[in-house]
């Protein structure tokens, strides 16, 4: 469907570029489109913005749910879909979160996701404890607290400039589920890392041939 093409590709663009800096024809022009035909869906930038974090949510819920039916524990849900984040650039791109400011229903919507975010990670540290990858002597409403409140460090300072975002943010979360995790937790997070470091070894690799 053409509005849905044209939702996920102004998404696209906002998220790589910020908000402010990509126009009406920009997104035209990237689809191979006239600005009218876009103008006959959506009235204006923001329209087109606050649809655009709707539709980008439900496909993320929607992952999220069918890791949840997958026969995984949920430190490997969490896990996955972390990596499925990080396929984003809307994630760790603080031009983005910048521009949000400009526009109040669209700030006003991911501030509710993020309360939503809140209270789903919690639901997932209470099911980690029942089975035994996660402590069960930790107040698991702070811990949520303190991941909602890690996530608001947009992008990495300049301290980090020597490593890659993925670096940086992977090595953050598998601080912080380390030490929430017991032994059978633990053997989970030690194999995501090696894969982590396989894939990095293997971009690595490419890019010098």
């Amino acid at each position: 469907m053409l509005k849905d093409q044209i939702l996920i590709t102004a998404f696209d663009l906002f998220s790589q570029y910020g908000v402010k800096s990509v126009s009406m024809d920009d997104i035209a022009h990237k689809m191979g489109i006239s600005k009218r035909t876009i103008y006959e869906s959506f009235k204006d930038k923001e329209m087109l913005l606050v649809e655009g974090i709707i539709i980008n949510n439900n496909r993320l819920k929607l992952f999220l749910e069918q890791l949840e039916k997958e026969p995984y524990t949920v430190l490997d849900v969490i896990l996955l879909f972390y990596e499925e984040l990080l396929k984003s650039p809307r994630w760790y791109s603080k031009r983005f979160y910048e521009d949000l400011k400009k526009y109040p229903r669209a700030l006003k919507l991911t501030e509710i996701n993020k309360e939503a975010i809140s209270k789903k990670c919690l639901s997932l540290f209470e099911r980690g404890t029942k089975e035994g990858v996660f402590l069960s002597n930790i107040n698991y409403g702070i811990v949520a607290l303190l991941a909602k409140e890690q996530a608001k460090m947009l992008r990495p300072s300049r301290i980090f400039e020597k490593y890659s975002i993925t670096e940086v943010y992977s090595t953050i979360l598998l601080t912080f589920l380390r030490g929430i995790s017991t032994e059978k937790g633990r053997i989970i997070l030690n194999r995501f890392a090696l894969k982590q470091a396989y894939k990095a070894k293997q971009k690595d690799e490419t890019i010098i041939d």
